[in-house]
């Protein structure tokens, strides 16, 4: 029987429904037609939207919410994390570090002397005693003739055995790079450590899997993704053998998941500001191959976004984030620090005129710039550069994406929200150990410091803060990391606190994360209009809670279990 065009096909009723509308509205009933939210209210007036085809579901007061949208996270990385060797964010000594490895190497059927060992999630800045480090002379102590390759979990650092850097090509004789360091000893022999992007470029040179490992790979993540309650992700550095695995899976009526990607250019590709609009074309032909130009309820994928890494990691010993102010360094011991200015600033890949001309000609283009900037020194070129090209293109609607802001400084919160540009910020990172607090303290000194890991103080201003998780920096865990926006510390598994509060900031409010992971992480992605709201005429992206979130608190927001996801109205998750 054909159903009248103003009859649903699908009602949620006597619920708690927040819609994140921009009066931030709470309703009890949904009702969904084609994949469609066809209208919010009451129960009564949803109910006579209802014939005898209508699928009647009792919320039975559970909460339900926009899907989740991770706005800054690289998916099939952390897929391929969830499925090998795996140190788990632990914080190891050199020795333990080998015996993982060697473990899994007794324990790996294969044989071949030339297929890869990639070790992931290892926590170089947690490896003990403090100042230990993994070397390629380590790594050779192994018994395995095997290429081996420890990614560390912020994504940053790769150190690899004698092997590895054959197989790689790297040498004594590899020029420095631009973009980051292969480092070496005070011989000029190879320690087997990679930073930055000379780490990432290693990485993704490593042999993948097959084609349809790849596939696997990509239904797990989607799988686990669903299960935490996301609808929506962004892979802010982005090629085609991801994409390829997600499309077959597509092909298939199996993809559960919309999937944006950013597209990278590197510093290595740009001849110079005149070469800007040669390097956006590339983005820009890449982006044409993928992009859905409209979305429907089927999942699918959105192309709009160019990547840029200006600078790289604020801890120590790394400490390549670029700061407007010299990094303190520590010239006593662990016992009797003696904390001085150094004459470090820490790196920047691009120069400002190459910068200024990307983000111009990407917006030209219509892309969405997004930016690695962890330190006030990058932010600064980048909004700068974010300027420069509002007063080129008055009017046109580009919305830059500032990814980490791990330190801004004080005049920065409220340039975001007078240039439209989006704080992108993994919530957890506001949860320190206290060794760490205490120790970016002494680095950054006091004045600094009170910009360390800001949240609140750029919605204070009236900046646009956009969540994302940056997994698999750090464990996948989407409500814990909610939480601790909200608490400003870090917690265990049961729920006891796990280091003091980081106290140079507010707590923000649940509305507050909740609107970063839904309707101002879709406007940063430019997809506001499909998703990130439960209103009529978006797409039915939803999850429903077990638990009432909105009346506990926020200490055991980590609690949160998601009993049914919905993307487009079809059910993708449902818990047993």
């Amino acid at each position: 029987m054909t159903q009248d065009p103003g009859t649903a096909e699908v009602i949620y009723h006597n619920g708690t429904i927040y819609t994140a509308d921009e009066q931030n509205t709470f309703c009890s009933a949904l009702a969904i037609r084609q994949g469609y939210i066809l209208a919010t209210g009451s129960d009564e007036q949803m109910l006579r939207l209802a014939d005898s085809g209508t699928e009647l579901i009792d919320l039975q007061g559970k909460v339900m919410l926009p899907g989740l949208i991770d706005s800054h996270m690289h998916p099939f990385w952390g897929g391929k994390q969830l499925r090998g060797c795996n140190l788990n964010y632990a914080a190891l000594t050199v020795e333990q570090t080998l015996a993982h490895i060697q473990q899994h190497l007794d324990n790996d059927p294969v044989s071949g002397e030339d297929d890869w060992l990639t070790v992931r999630a290892w926590q170089r800045q947690g490896m003990v005693p403090v100042g230990a480090d993994m070397s390629r002379d380590a790594l050779d102590t192994l018994r395995t003739r095997r290429p081996i390759a420890l990614f560390s979990n912020d994504c940053h650092t790769l150190a690899a055995n004698s092997r590895a850097l054959e197989m790689l090509g790297i040498d004594e004789t590899t020029p420095v790079p631009t973009d980051g360091k292969i480092a070496r000893d005070h011989l000029g022999r190879l320690t087997g450590i990679l930073e930055d992007a000379p780490a990432m470029r290693a990485f993704d040179s490593i042999p993948s899997g097959t084609a349809e490992q790849n596939v696997q790979i990509a239904a797990h993540v989607q799988q686990v993704l669903n299960a935490q309650g996301v609808t929506t992700v962004m892979d802010t550095r982005v090629f085609a053998e991801q994409l390829e695995a997600f499309a077959a899976l597509r092909a298939r009526g199996q993809l559960s998941l919309r999937v944006l990607g950013a597209r990278e250019i590197t510093p290595d590709s740009v001849d110079g500001p005149q070469d800007a609009a040669r390097a956006v074309s590339e983005v820009v032909a890449f982006a044409r191959q993928w992009d859905d130009a409209q979305w429907t309820p089927e999942p699918g994928f959105g192309l709009t976004h160019m990547k840029l890494f200006i600078d790289g990691v604020l801890q120590p010993p790394t400490m390549t984030a670029a700061l407007l102010e010299p990094y303190r360094e520590n010239r006593g011991s662990d016992e009797q620090p003696d904390w001085q200015p150094s004459g470090r600033y820490g790196d920047l890949y691009f120069t400002a005129p190459v910068v200024d001309a990307l983000i111009l000609e990407s917006a030209r283009a219509g892309l969405h710039p997004h930016t690695h900037t962890v330190g006030d020194g990058a932010i600064e070129m980048v909004l700068n550069a974010v300027e420069k090209m509002r007063d080129a293109l008055p009017g046109k609607d580009i919305r830059p994406g500032l990814a980490h802001n791990e330190l801004a400084a004080t005049h920065h919160y409220a340039r975001f929200a007078q240039l439209g540009a989006t704080a992108v910020l993994s919530f957890q990172w506001s949860g320190l150990p206290a060794v760490l607090i205490h120790e970016e303290r002494e680095m950054l000194g006091e004045a600094r410091f009170r910009n360390m890991e800001p949240i609140a103080h750029f919605i204070d201003a009236g900046a646009r803060v956009a969540y994302g998780s940056d997994w698999p920096i750090d464990r996948l865990d989407e409500w814990y990391n909610l939480q601790v926006g909200m608490t400003r510390r870090a917690w265990d598994a049961e729920g006891q606190p796990a280091g003091p509060r980081l106290d140079n900031d507010r707590d923000l409010t649940l509305t507050e994360a909740l609107r970063a992971a839904t309707i101002d992480a879709a406007w940063m992605v430019g997809k506001e209009r499909y998703i990130g709201s439960l209103e009529p005429g978006k797409l039915a992206d939803a999850i429903v809670l077990h638990n009432n979130i909105f009346a506990q608190p926020p200490e055991t927001l980590f609690r949160t279990r998601i009993a049914r996801t919905l993307v487009g109205g079809k059910v993708v998750y449902q818990s047993q």
